[in-house]
């Protein structure tokens, strides 16, 4: 059942029979995240096409009309044509959102997949819509455009044959990525979140590691690149703008990524990357860490139209630049958790510009709890029911970039209006 809307409440839950979702007022169109699981037991097909109706009887339910990014969670990386058919076989062939299939497998045993969605409704019937146009462009693209703002949904971007080691790899599919933003009618600087997700991602490769190795991609690919730098708040002073982003571990070998763009002509449209006060910003690591330090924010703001989201990047146990509560994933998901609230406050906030908001965990949309040991998972759970309460959230098994961090969160806030 959907809570009522409240006041100037941006954000209302609810759940349908295996998807449970939020419903938030963005800028003046309301978005759909949900997350979807199968409710019958049987092979991976059965498994596949239980969580896609579920899916779909959620968003007929809400009216919502149109998914725009779907990521894929599969416990066999083998399963994608499957994916694809049963989608097809639901919502027809002309029906493609911006898919990634992400190699991470559920962490409840008797999930063979599980799908993350975000949706808008195109028909415009909502009350609470502006008018809406949705193009979807492939596989690989969703184009949201409203109110003169323009937001590009991309995913799957996987490198092609020829490369080889992670640098290589890891250099080409950020050069898949930027064609298809740049083919879609964005420029790469305009992109404001990204997810990495890197196959044996703590592994050594020669005289060095996985992801210190897509750390050096990113930064030489990122290199010149000066993101969003026309939108940032007026006098405050950014040192370096990168998007935020998730880099986490996969059970395949290779890497995939996904991305989010926004394009407009409005001067209100404003973006700030976030740092988190008890954290050193990740683009300053010390090289122990990463010769090439990892180049993404710990968050990023967007505002407009009185409203504010924040997109909070891959966040584990760090403080400062050290991993805290070693061996202890109670200690390591509460530091976690402390560490996003930390993020997202509204002292937070107004200390990058963006005034009258404020955000608590209470205020997430929706969640990714990666978590590495499978014995930990009912611990790391029970903690996130209780300070995540009612968020939908997707519970996956991944090796962190750390070999002793033992989780990692990340979301999406929707910040309350104050004063």
């Amino acid at each position: 059942m959907l809570s009522p809307r409240k006041g100037t409440e941006t954000l209302r839950r609810g759940n349908v029979n295996g998807c449970a979702y939020s419903l938030i007022d963005k800028n003046g169109v309301d978005y759909f995240n949900g997350v979807a699981v199968p409710t019958v037991k049987g092979n991976a097909r059965v498994q596949i096409f239980s969580a896609i109706e579920n899916l779909r009887a959620a968003l007929e339910e809400l009216d919502f009309d149109v998914v725009v990014k779907l990521d894929v969670f599969l416990r066999e990386t083998g399963d994608k044509e499957l994916v694809r058919a049963v989608m097809n076989s639901v919502w027809g062939e002309e029906f493609i959102p911006a898919t990634t299939f992400v190699a991470q497998t559920p962490c409840d045993d008797s999930y063979d997949v599980v799908l993350l969605a975000v949706a808008v409704n195109s028909s415009n019937s909502s009350d609470n819509s502006l008018p809406i146009s949705v193009y979807e462009c492939g596989e690989h693209a969703s184009v949201v455009e409203y109110d003169r703002v323009s937001i590009g949904f991309f995913g799957g971007f996987t490198p092609s044959e020829s490369p080889i080691g992670a640098y290589d790899r890891s250099f080409d599919a950020f050069s898949r990525m930027r064609a298809e933003v740049e083919g879609n009618g964005f420029l790469f600087p305009q992109v404001f979140r990204t997810w990495l997700y890197q196959g044996h991602i703590v592994l050594e490769e020669g005289d060095t590691q996985r992801y210190k190795e897509l750390n050096r991609a990113r930064s030489d690919f990122f290199y010149g690149t000066r993101f969003l730098e026309e939108r940032l708040p007026k006098g405050v002073e950014f040192g370096s703008v990168y998007p935020a982003s998730t880099g986490i571990g996969a059970d395949d070998v290779d890497v995939a990524m996904a991305c989010v763009a926004l394009k407009t002509e409005r001067n209100d449209v404003v973006f700030a990357p976030l740092e988190n006060p008890n954290q050193t910003p990740a683009f300053d690591y010390s090289d122990f860490y990463s010769p090439k330090s990892p180049k993404f924010s710990r968050a990023m703001v967007l505002s407009f139209n009185d409203r504010a989201s924040v997109f909070v990047s891959g966040t584990a146990s760090i403080v400062d630049q050290k991993t805290v509560y070693v061996g202890d994933v109670v200690g390591q998901t509460n530091q976690t958790l402390a560490n996003i609230e930390a993020l997202i406050a509204g002292t937070n906030l107004s200390r990058y510009g963006v005034q009258g908001f404020d955000a608590t965990l209470s205020d997430m949309t929706v969640a990714r709890v990666y978590i590495k040991n499978r014995e930990d998972y009912a611990t790391v759970r029970s903690i996130c029911e209780k300070r995540l309460e009612n968020v939908p959230v997707v519970y996956a098994y991944a090796d962190v970039c750390r070999d002793d961090l033992l989780v990692e969160i990340e979301g999406v806030v929707s910040c309350r209006p104050v004063g």
